[in-house]
């Protein structure tokens, strides 16, 4: 049975290309049963990793947050831009990032590709939020807003864990004009497809808990919707790049505000 090491290197492999070169053959092993089991994998993550970037560039530039807290960040993009490169192009000195990462290998790619002041990495798990509220307060100045980025993560965590609860404890606690990216995955529009997903990433040890549209929202309880509010990824303020994606991704996401 294959055993990825994490879900990090298993996304590369699915988004191919430069990314790829982070990838084992296990992984590319696993990308190949997903889709030979009809899963548009690599649409997927493609299109999730659009939204991460429109909804990150709205964050720092359209809301003017330099602060931005990024949980489950998976591995350094080699093809597209990152949270810090973005905070920077917008905010200079100012910006601060913190990577947030229950994988110790993801973090100690993390900390090659950051200058480990501003812009660093720790190894911290989403499900203990007030460790990563130690840090968060170590890290920023609170007293400016923080976007906090969960693109793709939440759907890693089982309900039996309170991933509302923790989201909540960690909005709660930042301060007003502070942000919330999620992007999640969801079995509405084809149960029978994304149950197949879960099936064989299950097999190897990675499972996954796709939500409905109710549930997603509810993460955002509290919040004040930024844009077009929860959507299909793809659909949230697409641009010319996104003109040949599919409308359907099986995956929503949103932006709310404190």
């Amino acid at each position: 049975m294959l055993r990825p090491v994490s879900s990090a290197r298993v996304h590369h492999a699915a988004l191919g290309g430069a990314e790829g070169r982070e990838a084992y053959e296990d992984d590319e092993v696993v990308v190949q049963q997903l889709l030979a089991a009809g899963v548009p994998v690599r649409e997927l993550v493609r299109a999730v990793r659009a939204f991460y970037l429109r909804a990150v560039t709205c964050a720092v530039r359209d809301l003017g947050i330099a602060q931005v807290l990024d949980i489950g960040p998976g591995l350094p993009p080699y093809s597209t831009r990152d949270t810090h490169s973005i905070a920077d192009e917008h905010h200079g000195f100012r910006s601060r990032v913190l990577y947030a990462d229950v994988d110790p290998v993801v973090v100690a790619h993390w900390r090659m590709w950051t200058d480990g002041a501003r812009h660093r990495a720790e190894v911290l798990d989403l499900r203990e939020p007030d460790t990563v509220l130690t840090e968060t307060e170590a890290h920023f100045d609170l007293r400016h807003p923080v976007a906090v980025v969960l693109t793709g993560v939440l759907q890693e965590v089982a309900s039996g864990d309170g991933p509302h609860g923790c989201v909540r404890r960690i909005m709660d606690a930042l301060p007003s004009g502070s942000a919330l990216i999620v992007s999640h995955l969801t079995g509405e529009q084809d149960p029978e497809l994304v149950g197949r997903a879960v099936e064989v990433l299950s097999e190897v040890g990675l499972p996954l808990y796709p939500r409905k549209f109710e549930e997603i929202a509810g993460f955002f309880e509290g919040l004040r919707p930024v844009g077009p509010g929860l959507l299909p990824v793809s659909l949230w303020h697409p641009t010319h790049a996104d003109d040949h994606a599919p409308p359907v991704v099986h995956a929503y996401g949103g932006v709310g505000l404190v």
